[in-house]
């Protein structure tokens, strides 16, 4: 069992038609319409609500900031390759999936899923090794969007690109300097986003298996952006194109 806590989190679990969730724990005192609304809801699924001190709270979750709601929950389930690629964005006309190489840092890793679920990513797929997992702060961090938007794990990321590859995919890497222009790249294809890690970036290997490097302009005097914030740009430039691609479609 592991926990998930914050409102947005447990709220978009009870939204599934099948709730993982086995208990909702709630603060003495903690009220609001979003406090209600997922009592309501708890109700309605028959999951068993429960009132403790904030303390108890407090130590379910290391004190990290729980907003007052705790759900408990089975163990997060990976999603597999296949169910990333399956996972198109009906509204856009071709497909992105995002790679994350060696991003350990679960706060860069939920912000990732949150901004690749809101951009309309197909989903996540991450190295089994040296890699940051989802975690119940990893949720917390991607609003509740990391169990809506497929996450893979692969034993093997030089593979996966190659499989990728094989499916018609066109490898894009991000890169700190050096790649071509971001606003320059044909995306009205079928896309892998490969991002690298915060230390070092794409390792060796990976990086030789791109198709295309990438790099975001910059006005500042300074080395990079935080992996998280070019995640969003790069793939905003991204939508932007698939969204032109639609309309032209529909002319």
């Amino acid at each position: 069992m592991e926990t998930v806590y914050g409102i947005n989190p447990v709220r978009v679990l009870l939204s599934r038609d099948h709730s993982p969730l086995k208990k909702i724990i709630i603060a003495r005192g903690r009220g609001g319409a979003a406090v209600l609304a997922i009592i309501e809801a708890a109700g309605r699924k028959n999951i068993p609500l429960e009132w403790q001190e904030r303390r108890y709270l407090d130590k379910l979750t290391g004190g990290t900031d729980h907003q007052g709601v705790v759900a408990v929950r089975g163990p997060f389930m990976y999603a597999g390759f296949d169910d990333v690629l399956k996972n198109r964005n009906p509204g856009l006309s071709c497909d992105l999936v995002v790679i994350l190489d060696s991003v350990v840092d679960p706060h860069n890793l939920g912000s990732i899923i949150r901004t690749s679920h809101c951009l309309g990513a197909n989903g996540i797929i991450l190295p089994m090794d040296r890699a940051a997992m989802v975690t119940p702060a990893v949720i917390k961090v991607s609003a509740g969007s990391a169990v809506q938007l497929p996450v893979a794990r692969v034993t093997n990321l030089a593979r996966t690109i190659d499989e990728l590859k094989e499916r018609g995919f066109w490898i894009f890497g991000a890169d700190t300097s050096g790649g071509g222009d971001l606003r320059g790249q044909n995306f009205r294809l079928s896309t892998a986003l490969v991002l690298g890690g915060e230390a070092r970036g794409m390792r060796q290997l990976v990086r030789k298996k791109c198709d295309f490097l990438v790099t975001i302009p910059m006005a500042g005097d300074f080395d990079s952006f935080n992996v998280a914030v070019a995640a969003g740009i790069i793939q905003y430039e991204i939508l932007l194109q698939r969204i032109a691609q639609k309309d032209d479609k529909e002319m």
